[in-house]
Parts: C-alpha cells; structure tokens; sequence
C-alpha cells in the first residue's frame, strides 16, 4: 500500500480499497476528485475523449455510500476508464466520431456491473473509430501515443484503455475485442489484455462493431486484478443482449500441472527480427519453468479463419451497425475506417451464407486439431511500428497485426495477453494464451504460473514501480463458488441425488458440482445393514479396483463439522482421488468394516444407484397392489415399504383425512365418506369395497382399527383378498386372554398364577382372589388399551370390581368374560417380535421393555430390554417362537411378557396379533423391514427363519401425543403451525405445517426412533431428537417426553409399568384460569417489514411499559409477553418464576395478596397471578422471565387477532388455554435466554396514566397546507382538544373534534372527497382523515389506503396512544424531526439503563406548523415531478406526479423499490409502494436529510421511459357471481350498521345503476377485464389494490360509509377504478360483487406461496376471473386452504409501449366512454352520495336512558366497545349464572356479555345495529 495519498498513481485494486477502509468518506472522495482534476480530455491527453463531472463524481461516490455492503465491494472506490465505445449514463458515447456523438439514458451492463461492484467512472477513453482497427491512429481526437515512446502506436482500437492503465492512472478500465483490440495494446503497452470467451461479457449498451464477434474486454496491471474484473462482469444477459451466454457453474481452474501446450510452426512476422527472439524465450520459459508440454502445431486453419473477418462477409456487421449514420453523409469519418465499413455494403445475404459454410467447414479442422491440446501460445502481435508507418500504410500493417487474433472469436476460443519481455530499443513484447471456449480462470492460472518464472517486473510504463508477486498470484476464492472456505466432497452412497440421506447434504448448503468417478484404484462394498439405511464402502487398491460414480459437492467449511456429525460408524471421512486426478475428501470405511459379515463386494457395478437398480431387477414383487387399511403414521410408514417394493399402494381415507398424508402419498386414495371411525376406518364393508374397486390383491391393517378384528380376517378371506396378518381362527384364540393363555401353556410359556379359564361370578372371583393373595389383577377377555383392566387390593372391593370390568368388557369389545390374576409388584412390560410363516415355522427376532405406561398406554419403548440377564433374555425368546410355532402362527405378532425384575422371573400377558407401534426400533436394531416380511409372508414366500438375526446397538421410541399434559393429557385438535423434527433420526409421522389434527381420532402425532451404539448412545441421541422437535398448534407431550427421558429414573432404567402414575412432572408452563377482556401475547418491535404487502406490525400498543416489563424481570427486549386490555387474565402457574405487571392502574393479586406493579414479582409453583380491572390507562403489560414460548410467524411472535396470525393460535387468550415458558437450554427453543437479573424501576420512570386529556407529540404531513388543508383547519388541528370515539382499539383510535377546512372540492381522479388520495401506504401513527373524521392508525391497522394524512405521531409518544381510554382527549404537539428522534433516544436509553426522566417535548414545540414538503425536483424534461413528503420521524412519502393515475409511475415507484433492494441502501428498512407513491421506512443508521439526499441521488439514476417491460404474471383466478356468503355479508351490514344507503341492498344494482350499465354489464366487467396490481395490503395481508387495464372498464363508484365491520374472506369488491380481494374475515368498504378463493395463504402451503410468502400477488401482475359456481368456489377453498389447488398462473412480462399503443388504438371509444361518465352523470352521482352522507348524520341509533329499579336489581355493562349483534335471551327468562346475555360485535370478534349470578332479565337496552360503549349499561337482572 502506498502511504501517500497524492502518490497514487499505479495504484491496483487492492491499494485504493485499502485507502478507502482507512479513509473517511470525504477524504476518499477528495483523492477521487484529485485524480480527475489532474488529468485533461483531448487533445491534450489524447487518450481521454471525455471525463465525468466533478459533480457526477460526487454524486457517483454519494450513491456507493448509501450502500449497506459498500466496504464489501470487490471494487469499492476503484476508479475505472471505459471505451467510448461503451455507453456510460452522464458522458456522451462518440465512438470516436463527433458527429455520432450521442448521451445514452442507460449504463451499458458491463458498467452498471463495474458501478454495482463498487467502481467509480472517471471518463471515456480514445479508440480507433467505431472500433476499427489494431493501431490507434483511427481517431479525430488524436492519435493515442504508446506509452514508452511517443513515435510509437498504441495499438488499438483500444488504445486510450490500454494507455490510461498502463501509464497507473487507472488499475482496470474496458476494452472491446473483436479482432484483437483488447490484446495487441496490452502488449505494446506492457499490460494485462483480458479477452474472454465470447458472450460471458454482455454488450448490451455497446455500440456494434462485428456484433456476432464483439467483446467486452479489461485492461488491467497484474493478473489478480484482471481476475477480480472477471469475476465482476461475467454475468449472463440474454435480456438484453442476443449473444450473451452463461459462464458454466463449475468451469475448469486450472490446467493439469504439465499441460499441452501447442507452439505454432512457420510463424508469419513479416519481417521483423528482433520479436521472434522474445517470443522464442518466452516459449522456453514455458517449457523449462512452467514444465509444459510442447506441441508443434500448424494452425494453417486458423490463419484461414483470420481471414474470413475482413475478406468475408462478417465486415458487413460493421456496416450494418452503421449504415443509418452513413447515410447522413458524415464530415468526420476516417477515411480507413470509411473503406472499410463501406467495403462491406457489397456482400449479399447469400455470400455471408457461403462464408458461414466455410468457416464452419474450417471449424471442423480446427476442432479435431485442438482435440488434446490445453493451450495455444502465440505473439500477441508480429510487429512493433512506428506512427509514421501505420501512416504510410494503415490497411496492410493492420492486417499484419491482426495475423494471430483475428481468427479468436471466430474460433469462440478464449485469450489472455500478458507480457512477454523487452526488445533492445525497450519497447515491450507480448503473449498471447490461447484456450477453449470458457476456459477463462484455468488461463489465468497458468498466466501466474508463467510470470512468477518471468522474474521480477514492472506495472505498464512505470519502470520505477515493481510487481509484488502476490500482485500476478490468482485468487483461490475466485470464483467463489468454490472457495476458500468451501469444501469438496464426493459422495458414493445414500448421499447421491434421489437416495435417502440426500437431505444431509442439503441441511449444510451443498451445492453440486459434478457426476464423474474415482480413479481406477477402488473397490466399492455393500456393508451389512444395521438400521433402515443401507452404507456403502469405498476402499482404495492397488490392483483389481474399477472406476466408481460419485457425486462431487461443495460444502461450506463452517458447516461441514455438522455433516461429518451425521457420519456413522464404520464410516468416516478421508480423501479419494477422482478420475481428473484431483484429490477431494469423501467417505471411506475403516478396514474392520470390509470384514464384516454380510459384507458384499459390488465393484462390478461401478456405482451405488447401479447397484440397487440391480438389486430391484432381482426382487419379485410379493403383490401387485396392497389396500392400507389405516391412517395416520403407520399408514404412512407402510405406504413407503409398499413404494419401495414397487407395489401399488391404495389409501382409504374419511372426510378429516381428505388431504392427510397418507392419502396424498398413495398412488390411489379412496374415500369412505364419513367421519367418525364407525363410519371409516372400522366399516368393513367399506374397506372391502374400496379393495374391490381399486383391485387390490391384499390389505394390510397396520394396528388398531380392523387389525385384530377377526371377522375382518375371514372376510377378507371369503372376498379372495390376501389379509396381511393372522388368520381369523387364531386372532380369536389369541384376542381372547384366556385361550391365549391356554394356548401358552400348552407352548409351555410361564404364566401369571390366576383363574383356570374364565370366571363366572363375583363370588368365585372373591374365591379364587383369596387363594392368589392380594394384590391381584381382574382383566376382560376381550379387553386392550387399558379398558377392562383393573387393580384389586383387598376383598372388599373384589366383587365391585368383577362387575365394572365385566361391563367394560360388554360395553367396550361386546364380551364380558372376565378372569383373574396375582398382581405382579413393580413388573417390566417385556415384549417379543415374533414371526410365523403359518407353517409351523417361527422366529423371534428381538425383545422390548415398554414398561414406561400411563393409564396402560405406553411412552417410551427400547430395545433391547436393559437390566435383562442374557439367559432370561434367550429364555423369552424361545417361548414367544414357540408359542408362535405351536400354533401355526402366520405373519408378524408379539409376545409380551410381565418380568419380575427382583425375581427375575417372567409370566405370559398376551399376544398382540398384529405389527405393534413400537415395531421400528426393532428394525434400528435388526434392519429388518418387519412390514415387507409381513408381506412377504402373506403371499406364501416368507424370508429364511433359519437365519441368525444379529441385534447392533440400542433404539428408543418416544411417542409424540396431541394432548396437554397440563390438563390431565386432555386432547388438544388443532392445526398445526409449525412442525419440525429432526432429520437425522428417524420419524414415522404423518404430520406437516398445516395438517389439521382431527377429534374424531388416535392423538399420534409421530414417534421419534432413534439408533445408537449403545444404551447410552440411543439415550443422548433421544434427550436430542426431543430437544430439536417443534409443533405449534396444538399443544403436545413433548415436555412431558423430555422430563421423562431426562429423569434419572430412566437413565437408570429403573422403571415398571406403575412407575409413571407417581412421577413428579413440573411443566414449564402457566395455565389460563380467566382470559380477561381481550388478552394477547404480544413482543416487541412486533412484525416489521411485511408492511409494503399489507401485514401489520402488531405488537405492543404501548412500547414503553412493555420494555420496561421486560427489562424488570431481565428478559431479552424481544421475549413475548402478555398484553391486557381493560380487565386482565388470571393466571396459574405451574414453576417458579419472576414476573412484572407494568402499564396502566390494576389491582394485582398473588394468591389473593395484593402485589406491586412496576417491580419484579417472585411467583412459586402453583401459585395464581390475577390482573384486575384498569382504572388508570388502557392496557397493562405481564412479562414473564424467559417469556412465552409460541411460534414465530414472519419474524415475530406478536399477535394479529383479526388476521388469525401470531401468537397463541393467532387470537386471544382463553380459558384453558396453556401456555409453554421459555426454556433456552432446550435446542429447538428459539426464545432468547434472560440477559440480566430482575431489577427495580425508579418512580421517575413511571408515566403518569390517569389523564383526562393527553398531550401528544407529532410531526406535520405527509399532507398539509396549502395544497390539501386550509391554513386555519391546520392551526385548529392543534389548537383543538380531540374526544377518543368509543370505536377505538388496536387497529385504530378514532377521534371526534372540529371538521377539517379542506383546500380543494375534491379528490381528483382518486375520490369525491377532498380527503381522497390514490392509494398509498400510511404511516405508523398516522392521523388520517377518512372523510372528515381522523382516526389514528396503530400497530394493527391496515397499511395501504386512499385517505390524507395531517400528521403523524412520533415514535416516542407511540405509547400514549396505546393508553388513551374512550371519553379521554387528546391534544397534538408538533416537534420538528430533531425533536423527535431526540426524544426516541432518550426514551432508549431510559429503558436501556432505566434511570433518568421520561423524554419531553417541553421547550422544543414548533411554534407553527411547518411544510411537510421537504423537496420537490424534476430531473429531465420527460420525468415525472417527485415530491419528498415528512411522513413521521421514520418514514419518506416520495410522490411522483401529480394526483393521477398514470401506468408510468408505478414503473418509476418499481425501479426505486428495486435499486434500494439491489444496494441494501444504508438506512432504509423497509420499502412500501403505493399507487403513485413509495413509503421509504428509515432506521436510526441514518438522518432524515441524508435519506433524502440518497433518494435524490437514487432519482438521477433512473430513466424514464414509456415503452417499458417489467416482470408480471397473469394469475387466473376462479370467482362465483354475487354467492351466498358475499350476499349474507351486504344483508348483516343492513340489519346491523346501517338499514338504508345507495349501495343497498344490492351493491351489483348499485355499481349499474350509478354507471348507466345493467347487471349483466358489471358481470361480464369482471369477468372479461384484467386487473393489473398496483399495491398490495389495501384490506391488510396482501389484498391487491388492482385497476382495470381497459380505462372503459374503471367504473363510477364508492365505498360504504360507515364501513362494513366484516367480509368474507377472498370476497371480491369493487371500488370505483379499483378491485380488491379480501384476504380475511375483515372490515370493509368495497362494493361486494363475487367471491372468489383465498389468496393468503397463512402457513405457506401451495405450491405458489414458495418459502414463507404467503402472499400470492406481486405488483405488476395481472389478475384475471373466471366463472364458477358457488359448490365449485367452496371446493377450491377447502383446496386452497390445504395448500392443494394449483393457481393458473403464466409468467409474463407487462409490456407498456404495446399497452399504450392499445389504449391509441382504442382512443375514441375509451374517450366516449370517460366523457360519459363526467358531466351530469358525475354531478348526479356525487349529489347523491352527498345525501347519502347527510342523511347518515341524522339517524345514528341512540340508547334509551336508563330506568329506575329495585335495589336488588343487578345492572350489567359491556366491557367492550362494538355494535349490538344480538340478543341471546329474552327479557321475562330465567337466567343462571356465567349464562351468556348478548353479543356485542366490534371488528369482527363477537364478544360475550355473561349474567354474573343467577336472575330474571327485566331489560335489555341496545337494539339491532346500536353502538355499544366500554361502561354501557345493556342488561338489567332481577
């Protein structure tokens, strides 16, 4: 690094951007500026033909400073020269010819990539004209000298790129090639010459030479800038450019260590002596240093393709590129260049054919000649001439320069021109490197290898400035998509695309690479197979081995340690060489694991996937098909064995299960029809129906449902359809307990002392109880799952006992057999996996302890047993296979056993006769799939049972429940929100985000196996497959699981079937007993950044004392909490916690104990938390240390009641409802841990909430006066005290106060009122006036919308009005932005450091209101005027135009959004688009005025222009006309808000009516017009705001007044030019005309929605509808929902120049139409909305006033705030306590009024449609 800032010049890349990171901005900005200063345009530096502006350069280094990443950039701050051949925005492009001289609206592409890569232009440089010619003589502006000897040329036509670098002005600057001007002045000017693989650089923006052979090229002073430059602009442009072509993923990087290396024989130099000698020398350099291997070659036919350029037809290109200029007869030509420009005019279309042939004839001969050569080396030029002999004879030394590249680009071969060495007049020589297409990197690489054997050399003409070998070295992390910090891998096995354990490679970001083999020098090995997944071998040998297909990968670094992790025993990670030669890592197998037994040498089929294919070709199928005769996971499971085997898998599935996995992952699903099990799964007829119809030749059960049936068995069996399990005969002996166990008996199976047979009263039960001692056990026959089992301790209960479980036994399995037993103490449930091939054949096949049970349903299972002697162990084995043998057993069953562990004895329980749950760690450990043996079996050709099954390690199972395990494990449905489990381990589920998880079922959600080495392995992987395993939207057993398998007492397997009925579980969780009025979880900030597609932040109204609840029990600041509003919850808990209540004034209880707000608060096990009612402020805040535990939806956990998102479930609280606490020592938790211990908070910090009137602080704008308000309507604003309405809540607070004064009659072409705007996205804490009404926007309301806004409340003041109470009043204060952010950071740090005084505008009030205007410009004549709006203290309105619709503006508003996202602006958080407007959210990174000075600079950067293209799709969308549901909507509006209006009661009638038009018009309107998107959130969550393309389609309309309170969702309405669809159950103003699917879709399960976009429109697309019926829109809805129904949707682009060339072609009728609907029209429909809105004012509902009654009357108020719904009782009725009264409805939730003791209703006040206040009166009780 040079240490002098003035001494720059020969700076490389490198230096300036060191200079940069240890500069300030300006200083780098002034040496920039120096640069300029000293360097002077032509003719007195005639290398330079323009330079920028030292304005432009300061405004180019302003726009790279807005950039987040700018100190990233590879060529941050890097000044760079571009041939004025190339177009930059701000310099004419001349070509080198004045009179062409033009100013380009756009950079070419390879410039906007230098400028994206963090380059600085500073001026276009001198080229032979229109880039013709090798000398750089070609140009009026002057001849550009050679920068050793003035009487010497350049070479050209790139001669002022290459002389700006080689004199160190500039490191890189650009060149075109088409012939060899990017290499013949690298060489004689002692540079690097890139010119790269035709197209990989875009031309787009270059003016032509030969457009079919022109490249971009880069002059550079060493190699590793030159490579950095080729990093930056290789990029594909086929949207721009015809030629461009994409540079391979994985291209070669460098040639083998000795490459081929071609030297040309008979070189032509015309002459010249003293060039052959250096290039003689280089080539030895090559040979003796490099180690190359030269090749004599005769490149004969490449000399013949040379001259194909300027002999054939190609010079027609040229003249092609030019002739509309040449007819214009031009003054400034040079007279070579004319000639040869001109000489092309002669050539026909058919002559260019001809030398088309034969230059592909002549490619032919070059392809084979080059067959095995890596590189060609030629001299880059034959000659070295003076001036004066181009002078003398220009056209023939050009030729003889271009002698070795002009057949390049024709040949589509890549070049690098580097230095050769210095002739004895020291003038520099040459080289040239030739290669293959896209060989680009590997001719870098060789380069260095050459230079640094060159010896030490010097940068361009400066003799005085040395290379630094580094300089020459090339990059290893360029290109990066193989870097430094990325690792190779080849894969060989299950790893390989399409096998099972692909996953892996993708969970680390591997990206591939590409499929080759290994050397010859390996042996590939199937090991034996110890769990579900077979492994390969690789092993390297010195003879006997073959070529092996692998996968070749690249895996980060910081993550390959996780994928070595997955790597099992005896497996590990080593290197292998492929068959390129290099080395890579990739799995090898430690030597003992080729000696195993069952290992299998598969070299001969080269590859693993070979391998199986073969292995498939050899397995014969047991069925053709197989009906599943089940749900859930274990259908699943089968269904995957069923694929493996190839056989047709046939699902069943109920009404609930519609969309289950099961029935999505068979080849055919069924439907039964019906719900309950009675109706489905257990109807045999149905199931056999639906295996005769789909011709299934078996049916497997699986367990449960019919599995044990055996009347389901014989059936089977009477229908010629194979039953995959036992027969009938003997799943009755062994159903039956006391056959089965007469059946063991005689197997000689030990049994539990008990009853000979059954009993048959309750009196020989006392009997035979008492001859067995007490305890003991009384069973039914037929009993299972923990029905018909019960404990009997002494003799007085016996006889009460027999009779319940005989009733159990009749009730439940319609037996009511029942016998005894003696109760075992403390026994084991131990079971055998047993199997029969119904011949009297058996085998046992491993053992399990699931002794871990609740109410007899089993947790937890392993295998093997622990704690079992080896002898008993074999023992049990050989009783359950002979049991199975004894009786013919056929297919897969289980013996369990009771183990006295004490004695170590073991008793027969019972046979399950069928594939039990917990059969997978049975495969882990064998690895054996027990459902194909079943199969097998069925269909009489069972696998061997004389072979030996080995057990390898230990497996454990957990079962993952739908239950709460707080509620006494009730059942908890729901849909699921969130699921995750752990990829590494296995998991039979069949559960995803979005299942709906059924009542009507088994609560299985998953059982999560896992397989170790050992007992202690399979325990820690458990404890972590717990861990990482998430589910939302149902509460589940996991923390119950987790407890369990990291208790001691299962660590020391010190368990028994009872041991769970006393197990001490303390959930981390609190249990709601009381909900309280309207109770959420909220965090804080809440849901940013999804504002611009209409989701609202949500949150905490009132930031500040939730922080501060935060901050008191040290939670982290984004930990969820519990906000409560008016009357709070109550709260049990269920572990000890610290808590705090902040906010508003409550009565806070613990236990009955009135405890301190404002402080921490200790809270104990069982302890009950009771939050009272509010009597100061609004809401109060509960935080919990560690927080609340819920998903995380779009970055935040806050709840969006109205929008059902977030949260818990997405509402409010419940009773019942419980709720998880944080625990951060558990993986999967993604709650921050607490960062500080609990503390208290200083009375100073405490705002005061008891205010009748609130001071609160905002800014002015974004609209104002004059051109909106009068100036007397803003100074009321302020001077006026406002009333909070009663219909205030988080979605907004309404106000009531004086009318505005407004500035103009109306709206414009955005609305008839003067309060209306086009669209746009509000503010947070915008006052906006809709109609003349304020309301205050807050953090639930909707973002996009068409009302102006007066002025906006500051982000420190934000929490007043989350306490602002109905009745209360509000007085705004306007501060200056300064103000403002001074307050948030105090109020910040406050909070941080909680000490100080809380933040005040006093003494900082502006003294009047000021312009919200803070710029208006106008860049060019054609652009639209912008207007830069305060809107807040953290938000810009930028408006563009006037109030107006105009199609252009949306593009302008486009490519603003875009270029803040391309350059990650600093600053800027968010981007919002509206109709004609951007709301641009700002951090604290960056000041107002410095955000404004980069949106002003963004602004020059864009072009306007009329004809453009931006990427649209048209998304066809399926509407039913005016259905039921949208009609309903209109009718409940009617009866509930408002009985009379000109849009009722029809809204359809209404838009015709109004317009002119019938019905049937406004019908085939919506069905017949395109809709184009223009913002999205105009009714929240992605709801378009789209216009009619067809301006005679934008139809006369408004929107209802007073809005509706709901609308179905995906209702489609229509608001005069706009359409929406409403995309929740949501408020509303749109005239509703059709409903249509819903397109939010929540969890993101269609396949439009992509990852985690829930939304389906975009701006700029196209919404078209088509008809359907309203069954058919009800059936895709229930489709869309399960992410299921596939949207039409076609990728297009908009096209604006054929759009506006359409509206031209249709003027006259668009123009009739638009002048129909103003005039009389628009004044009649105006004057009736007017009325409309009079008539409004005047019948508003009122209360009755309130009555006299007895003092033992009780009167009832509404503790909310809504209109009256209705009535639930009548007045005359008895009425009993928590009885519900009325319902009170307020956006959209309806809320409950409940009698609070026992009475007789004696009133009811409110009325249909009355609004009903917080506080009001409504029901009275005798």
């Amino acid at each position: 690094m040079h240490q002098t800032k003035s001494n720059y010049i020969g700076w490389t890349v490198e230096d300036w951007k060191q200079f940069h990171a240890v500069s300030t901005s300006s200083e780098s900005l002034h040496l920039l500026s120096e640069l300029l200063l000293s360097q002077n345009s032509a003719p007195v530096d005639p290398a330079w033909i323009s330079l920028t502006t030292s304005e432009n350069l300061a405004h180019q280094w302003k726009f790279l400073q807005s950039k987040s990443n700018k100190s990233e950039l590879p060529l941050y701050g890097v000044p760079v020269a571009i041939k004025d051949n190339i177009n930059v925005k701000g310099l004419k492009t001349t070509a080198a010819c004045p009179s062409f001289a033009f100013s380009p609206e756009e950079d070419a592409t390879v410039v906007k990539l230098l400028r994206e890569a963090g380059a600085i232009i500073i001026g276009k440089t001198n080229l032979d004209q229109f880039a013709t010619g090798l000398v750089g003589t070609r140009s009026p502006y002057g001849i550009t000298p050679n920068t050793f000897d003035s009487k010497y040329v350049s070479g050209g036509s790139s001669a002022g790129s290459a002389s700006v670098v080689a004199r160190g002005i500039v490191p890189l600057s650009l060149g075109t090639d088409t012939a060899g001007s990017g290499r013949v002045p690298a060489a004689l000017n002692n540079i690097i010459g890139l010119k790269p693989t035709k197209g990989v650089f875009s031309c787009s923006g270059v003016i032509p030479a030969c457009k079919s052979l022109d490249c971009v090229s880069v002059f550079s002073l060493n190699l590793k800038d030159a490579q950095l430059a080729f990093s930056v602009l290789a990029r594909e442009d086929g949207d721009n450019d015809e030629y461009s072509r994409s540079f391979p993923e994985s291209p070669l990087l460098k040639f083998p260590t000795t490459p081929k290396v071609a030297v040309p024989t008979g070189l032509l130099w015309y002459g010249e002596t003293e060039n052959p000698r250096l290039f003689s020398k280089a080539v030895d350099i090559f040979q003796s240093k490099v180690g190359a291997d030269l090749v004599s070659l005769n490149i004969d036919p490449l000399l013949d393709l040379a001259k194909c350029l300027y002999e054939g037809a190609w010079v027609s290109e040229r003249f092609a590129a030019t002739k509309d200029f040449l007819a214009t007869n031009p003054s400034d030509l040079d007279p070579t260049v004319e000639q040869i420009i001109k000489g092309g005019e002669k050539y026909s279309a058919a002559t260019a054919f001809e030398f088309e042939y034969k230059r592909q004839g002549i490619l032919q001969k070059v392809k084979k000649l080059l067959k095995d050569i890596d590189v060609i080396i030629v001299p880059t030029a034959p000659l070295t001439p003076t001036i004066k002999q181009v002078t003398d004879e220009p056209i023939k030394v050009n030729s003889y320069q271009g002698t070795y590249t002009n057949f390049v680009n024709l040949a589509d071969m890549s070049a690098l021109a580097i230095p050769g060495d210095f002739r004895s007049d020291g003038l520099p020589f040459g080289i040239t490197l030739l290669s293959h297409k896209f060989n680009d990197y590997a001719l870098l690489e060789l380069a260095s290898r050459y230079l640094k054997s060159y010896g030490p050399r010097f940068y361009g003409c400066l003799k005085n400035q040395i290379v630094s070998p580094e300089n020459d070295e090339i990059s290893v992390s360029i290109p990066n998509h193989i870097s430094e910090v990325e690792v190779k891998l080849a894969v060989v096995g299950a790893h390989l695309k399409g096998f099972q354990l692909h996953w892996q490679l993708e969970s680390v970001d591997a990206r591939f690479i590409e499929s080759t083999t290994t050397s010859s020098n390996y042996k590939l090995y199937s090991l034996p197979k110890t769990g579900p997944i077979a492994k390969p071998g690789l092993r390297r040998v010195a003879e006997g081995g073959s070529e092996i297909i692998v996968e070749v990968y690249s895996i980060p670094k910081d993550k390959f340690g996780k994928f070595i992790s997955y790597v099992p025993e005896p497996l590990g990670i080593g290197s292998v060489e492929l068959k390129s030669g290099e080395w890579v890592k990739s799995f090898i197998c430690e030597e003992y694991g080729y000696t195993l037994p069952g290992t299998v040498d598969i070299t001969e089929h080269k590859g693993w996937a070979n391998y199986h294919s073969w292995l498939d070709s050899q397995t014969s199928k047991p069925f053709n098909s197989v009906l599943v005769a089940n749900r859930g996971e274990i259908a699943v499971r089968i269904i995957k064995t069923l694929k493996k085997l190839g056989i047709k898998s046939i699902a069943v599935y109920s009404d609930p299960d519609k969309y289950a996995q099961h029935s999505l992952l068979a080849d055919v699903a069924i439907p039964l029809c019906g719900t309950s099990t009675g109706e489905t799964y257990i109807s045999i007829d149905k199931i056999i129906q639906a295996a005769k119809d789909s011709g299934a030749e078996a049916i497997i059960p699986g367990y449960g449902f019919l599995s044990e049936n055996a009347d389901f068995s014989d059936r089977c069996g009477q229908e010629g359809i194979v039953f995959v399990g036992p027969s009938g005969n003997a799943m009755k002996q062994l159903g039956l307990k006391h056959s089965a166990r007469k059946i063991a008996l005689e197997a000689g199976v030990p049994l539990v002392p008990g009853s000979d047979g059954l009993v048959k009263d309750a009196n020989e039960a006392k009997e035979i109880a008492a001859k067995l001692e007490y305890p003991v056990m009384v069973k039914s026959t037929a009993g299972g799952g923990g029905i018909g089992l019960q404990k009997v301790d002494c003799e007085e209960d016996i006889e009460r006992v027999f009779q319940t479980v005989q009733n159990q036994g009749q009730s439940y399995f319609g037996d009511s057999g029942v016998f005894l037993e003696r109760f075992v103490e403390n026994a084991r449930h131990v079971e055998v996996q047993m199997l029969g091939d119904g011949r009297g054949n058996a085998i046992a096949i491993g053992d399990r302890d699931c002794s871990l049970q609740r109410r007899n349903q089993k947790i937890i299972e392993e295998t093997p047993a622990p704690n079992l002697p080896e002898a008993t162990r074999i023992k049990m084995w050989e009783a359950a296979r002979s049991l199975a043998a004894s009786m013919n057993y056929k297919c897969a069953g289980t013996v369990e056993f009771i183990y006295d562990e004490i004695r170590d004895e073991f008793y027969f329980l019972e046979v399950n006769a069928r594939l039990q749950v917990e059969h997978p760690i049975t495969e882990m450990v064998t690895g054996i799939d027990l459902v194909e043996w079943m199969l097998l079996i069925a269909a009489d050709t069972p696998p061997d049972f004389n072979q030996t099954v080995e057990i390898k390690g230990a497996s454990m199972e957990a079962r993952l429940y739908a239950e709460n395990p707080v509620k006494d494990f009730m059942p908890s449905p729901g849909q699921l929100t969130e699921v995750k489990f752990p990829q590494w381990a296995r998991v039979d589920t069949w559960v995803e985000k979005g299942t709906v998880v059924s009542a009507e079922y088994d609560p299985t959600l998953a059982k999560i196996i896992v397989h170790g080495k050992d007992r202690n392995d399979a325990l820690r992987k458990l404890r972590q497959a717990l861990d990482e395993t998430v589910v939302f939207g149902c509460i589940t057993n996991v923390d119950y699981l987790r407890s369990i398998a990291n208790s001691q007492l299962f660590e020391n397997a010190e368990v028994h079937t009872k041991v769970l009925d006393s197990y001490d579980y303390k959930p981390q969780a609190i249990e709601v007993i009381n909900p309280g009025a309207y109770t959420t979880i909220q965090d804080f900030p809440g849901r940013r950044g999804y504002w611009n597609i209409g989701v609202p932040p949500s949150g905490c109204m009132d930031q500040y004392a939730f922080r501060i609840a935060n901050r008191i029990v040290g939670n982290h600041h984004a930990a969820p909490g519990v906000e409560i509003t008016l009357n709070g919850p109550t709260l049990l808990f269920h572990q000890e916690t610290v808590v705090a209540v902040t906010g508003g004034q409550a009565e806070v209880q613990v236990n009955n104990v009135t405890v301190n707000q404002w402080e921490p608060i200790s809270i104990k096990s069982g302890d009950k938390l009771s939050i009272g009612k509010l009597t100061t402020g609004c809401r109060a805040y509960l935080s919990i240390r560690g927080g609340i535990e819920v998903t995380e939806y779009l970055g935040s956990r806050s709840t969006f009641a109205l929008g059902n998102l977030g949260g818990y479930n997405g509402r409010v609280l419940k009773f019942g409802d419980v709720l998880f606490l944080g625990q951060p020592e558990v993986s999967s938790c993604t709650l921050p841990a607490p960062i500080s211990q609990p503390t208290t908070v200083p009375k100073s910090l405490i705002p005061n909430y008891a205010n009748k009137t609130w001071q609160v602080g905002v800014t002015c704008g974004p609209h104002g006066s004059p051109d909106f308000f009068k100036p007397e309507s803003v100074a009321e604003f302020f001077s006026s005290s406002w009333k909070v309405h009663y219909n205030s809540n988080r979605f907004g607070v309404r106000l009531i106060g004086p009318k505005p004064k407004w500035a103009r009659p109306d709206g414009g072409d955005a609305g008839l009122h003067p309060s209306n705007t086009h669209d746009y996205v509000y503010s947070m804490g915008a006052i906006n006036f809709t109609g003349d009404e304020p309301v205050i926007l807050t953090c639930d309301g909707p973002s996009l919308g068409g009302f102006v806004c007066e002025a906006v409340v500051i982000e420190s003041e934000l929490w007043k009005i989350g306490q602002v109470k109905p009745g209360e009043f509000i007085q705004f204060v306007p501060v200056s932005y300064d103000t403002a952010k001074t307050m948030k950071s105090h109020q910040d740090s406050i909070i941080e450091d909680l000490q100080g005084e809380l933040p005040s505008f006093e003494g900082n009030v502006l003294k009047a209101p000021e312009n919200p205007v803070l710029s208006q410009l106008k860049i060019s004549d054609n652009g639209p005027k912008v207007t830069y709006r305060q809107a807040g203290d953290r938000y810009i309105l930028v408006e563009y135009g006037d109030n107006s619709l105009d199609l252009k503006l949306s593009y302008r508003i486009h490519k603003l959004v875009e270029m803040v996202k391309q350059y990650k602006t600093v600053g800027i958080y968010e981007m919002s688009p509206g109709v004609r407007s951007v709301l641009v959210e700002f951090t604290d990174d960056i000041t107002q005025a410095q955000l404004l000075e980069t949106l002003i600079a963004y602004e020059q950067e864009i072009l306007f222009v009329d004809n453009y293209e931006v990427k649209s799709r048209i998304i066809r969308l399926p509407m039913a006309f005016e259905d039921q549901k949208t009609l309903d909507a209109v009718t409940r509006y009617q009866e509930t808000i408002r009985s009379e209006a000109p849009w009722l009661p029809n809204n359809v009638d209404f838009i015709a009516a109004i317009n002119g038009i019938t019905r049937y018009d406004v019908k085939d309107m919506l069905y017949s017009a395109r809709f184009l998107v223009l913002g999205l959130g105009d009714v929240f969550l992605g709801a378009p705001c789209a216009v009619p393309l067809d301006p005679r389609q934008r139809f006369l309309g408004t929107k209802y007044n007073p809005s509706r309170t709901y609308t179905p969702n995906g209702t489609v309405g229509i608001g005069g030019n706009y359409m929406c669809i409403y995309t929740m159950e949501s408020p509303g103003g749109y005239q509703l005309v059709g409903r249509t699917v819903p397109i939010w879709d929540k969890l993101s399960l269609g396949q439009h929605s992509g990852d985690e976009k829930p939304w389906l429109l975009n701006i700029f697309d196209q919404v078209e509808f088509y008809p359907v019926s309203e069954e058919q829109v009800d059936e895709f809805t229930e489709e869309m929902n399960a992410g299921k129904f596939k949207v039409d949707i076609i990728d297009t682009v908009f096209n604006h120049g054929e759009y506006l060339e359409w509206v031209k072609e249709h003027s006259q009728s668009i123009e009739e139409f638009q002048k129909q609907q103003g005039g009389e029209k628009l004044e009649e429909f105006n004057k009736l909305i007017q009325i409309s809105n009079s008539e409004l004012e005047k019948t508003d509902s009122k209360i009755e006033p309130v009555e006299e009654f007895d003092e033992s009357s009780e009167m009832i108020y509404s503790e909310y705030s809504g209109r009256f719904w209705k009535s639930l009782v009548e007045v005359g009725v008895e009425v009993v306590a928590n009885q519900a009264l009325i319902v009170v409805e307020a956006m959209k939730t309806e809320m409950v009024v409940n009698a609070p003791r026992d009475g007789k209703v004696v009133k009811i006040y409110p009325k249909n449609g009355d609004m009903v206040e917080a506080g009001d009166l409504v029901v009275v009780i005798a």
